[in-house]
Parts: structure tokens; C-alpha cells; sequence
């Protein structure tokens, strides 16, 4: 098949849905598909056997579309609706990630939920979109590079708690630190990622005197974030807003990490019964559970029981990747 994707961010972008379409991408071309992309990305990249065509070269665009034999959208985006112009009847799949549009009523919303009612195929990334979306989708959950993220023996779990994610508000890093700061007794945190607001959690770390029992390691990709991930005994995953999935979840479960999370819809499908939740925004809750953790002297086994390596195989990438050819057929 021919494959158009068309996404607004993509590599070397951060974020769980630059991320996705990344390896979903590369998975494609591997299984012997033609992929080209189009994007609005600032950041150029270049990537072996796949086209990317950036903004602003909209005869270019036109040529991609009307080559393509499937328009693909991670994300449904009102900039590359006018390509469907040249030919409304091109078949047209759009998987949705999150909740960024769902039940909005402002005009740009409204006019994303009218065009994905005529989309040929919609993907959800969980159940928890797929029951919001209001047109009808099929369920494929997001993957993730198991050649990457595993167990590495010769590391040492030495570490409490790793937080992974953009630096954001609605991640809830701040909230994970008053909460270990509640405990009133030692630990370690390791905090993965970068952001608008690591300026503000690192003013918080110093007013809540945890200053030394809180490691920011920035940006980490591949075996380097993997490896880290090794070090640490528990992922929390702390989100004050509802999440489409949570890929970090995956993981995080692949390197051995324990999970904590906040129960925040699409997240809690990512992470089933093999993780403790709490209700999102909860803080004594999440404090409770960060305690049970440091307690937990089984905590430093990083055995991946049957049952959660047979959930994270469902989710290797040349599985999901196979699944989406199989709908785009």
C-alpha cells in the first residue's frame, strides 16, 4: 500500500503521539509498505526509506495525496482537511489519542467531530475515547519498542520513583511532590522529561526541602531512557486530567518498574490490574500508595509475571502496526 501520513508534530517532536506515529511509521516500511509523511513540524529530520514533505509545499501535497492509496491522520487536524477536495472518496483513517475535541462545544471542535463522522475508518487509542467519540471507532491500543524497553540484568534497581512525561501542568509532577513530601520520611525520585515547567518543580523541590532525594535527568530517548528506567523501583504516573492511553505505562512495565498511576480514564485502560491507581487529584491517596511502596520489600523483583508478559506482547509494535494494516485493508 501506499501510505500518506499527515501530522501537524512528528520525530524529532516530544510526546506520546510523535512518539506512536514514529515507530508505527517505521513498522509500515519494515512490513513493505511505501510511506511518505506530511507535517508541520519546524524541527527537519530525516529518516532511511521514508519521505517528509514540510509545510507550505502544498503542490507537493496534492501530488502525496493523490499517490497515496490510504490518508492517515494521528490525530485529526482541520489544516489537512483541504487535501480531501482532490478526492473525497480516498480512504481516510484517523486514529484519536486523547480527548482534545470530544464533547467541546467552540467551533473548531465541532468541525473535527463533523469531519471524523466521514472518515472512512476511526481508530481509538482506548476504550475510554472510543465511548466518548461521537462517531464510530475501533479500538487498537498504542505500542511500544520492546526491542528497547526490557529488562537490562546488569543494571542495579536502586532508585524509589520515576516520573516520566512532558513537563506540564496537567501531568501532575507538582502534585507528586507534595505528596512525597507528606511521607516525612526518606526517598528517591528521578524525573524524566522536559518542559514549560521545570523551572516551577525545581522552585518547588527546593521549597519543600527535598532538595538531594530529587534527580531531573531532562530529555532521555531509547536505550539511555530505558536503562534509567532499570534504576527505579516505581513509575508514578500522577495526571490531573484524563489521558487517551498511557504509553509510558508500557514502558515502564517492560523495564520492571512497579506502577502507581492516577485514574484517569484512558491511562487506567493502559495499565489494567497490573498497576495501582488512585483517583485523579487524590494527593493523601497517591501518599498512601507512594508509602506502600517504600515499604514493599518484594518491590526490588523485577520479574515480569506470565501474565503481564503476555499483555505487553499484545502491544509489541509489529503487532499494533499489523493491526492497523488489517483496517487500512
Amino acid at each position: 500500500m501506499n501510505i500518506l501520513v499527515f501530522s501537524t508534530v512528528f520525530y524529532p517532536a516530544i510526546g506520546g503521539i510523535e512518539n506512536q506515529t514514529l515507530i508505527l511509521v517505521k513498522e509500515f516500511v519494515k512490513k513493505g509498505h511505501n510511506v511518505k509523511v506530511l507535517t508541520y513540524q519546524e524541527n527537519k529530520a530525516e529518516l532511511p526509506g521514508i519521505e517528509i514533505c514540510y509545510a507550505h509545499d502544498y503542490f507537493r501535497f496534492i501530488k502525496l495525496y493523490i499517490w497515496c492509496d490510504i490518508f492517515y491522520m494521528p490525530n485529526i487536524s482541520l489544516k489537512g482537511i483541504w487535501l480531501r477536495f482532490f478526492n473525497p472518496h480516498k480512504q481516510w483513517v484517523i486514529s484519536h489519542n486523547d480527548f482534545h475535541f470530544v464533547q467541546k462545544t467552540d467551533i473548531t471542535s465541532k468541525l473535527k467531530i463533523f469531519f471524523a463522522k466521514q472518515a472512512t475508518k476511526n481508530i481509538a487509542v482506548s476504550q475510554s475515547v472510543s465511548n466518548k467519540l461521537e462517531a464510530k471507532s475501533t479500538v487498537i491500543q498504542n505500542c511500544y519498542d520492546e526491542n528497547c524497553f526490557k529488562l537490562y540484568p546488569e543494571e542495579i534497581r536502586q532508585y524509589d520513583f520515576v516520573f516520566l512525561g512532558r513537563l506540564v501542568t496537567q501531568k501532575g509532577c507538582a502534585m507528586l511532590l507534595r505528596s512525597l513530601k507528606a511521607l516525612n520520611r526518606p526517598f528517591t525520585l528521578g524525573i524524566i522529561g522536559i518542559g514549560s515547567e521545570r523551572k516551577r518543580l525545581e522552585t518547588i523541590v527546593e521549597e519543600l526541602g527535598l532538595t538531594g532525594m530529587v534527580t531531573f535527568h531532562g530529555l532521555l530517548r531509547d536505550e539511555v531512557l530505558a536503562r534509567t528506567l532499570n534504576r527505579y523501583k516505581t513509575m508514578v504516573i500522577p495526571s490531573v486530567k484524563g489521558e487517551g492511553f498511557g504509553m509510558v505505562a508500557l514502558e515502564g512495565f517492560a523495564c520492571g518498574c512497579k506502577i502507581i498511576a492516577a485514574n484517569a480514564e484512558g491511562l487506567a485502560d493502559a495499565i489494567k490490574d497490573f498497576g495501582k491507581k488512585f483517583e485523579m487529584r487524590d494527593e493523601p491517596g497517591l501518599t498512601a500508595l507512594l508509602n506502600d511502596a517504600l515499604n514493599d520489600t518484594q518491590i526490588n523483583d523485577p520479574v515480569v509475571s506470565p501474565e503481564l508478559e503476555a499483555y505487553l506482547k499484545m502491544h509489541h509494535k509489529d503487532q499494533v502496526a499489523q493491526q492497523y494494516l488489517e483496517l487500512f485493508a
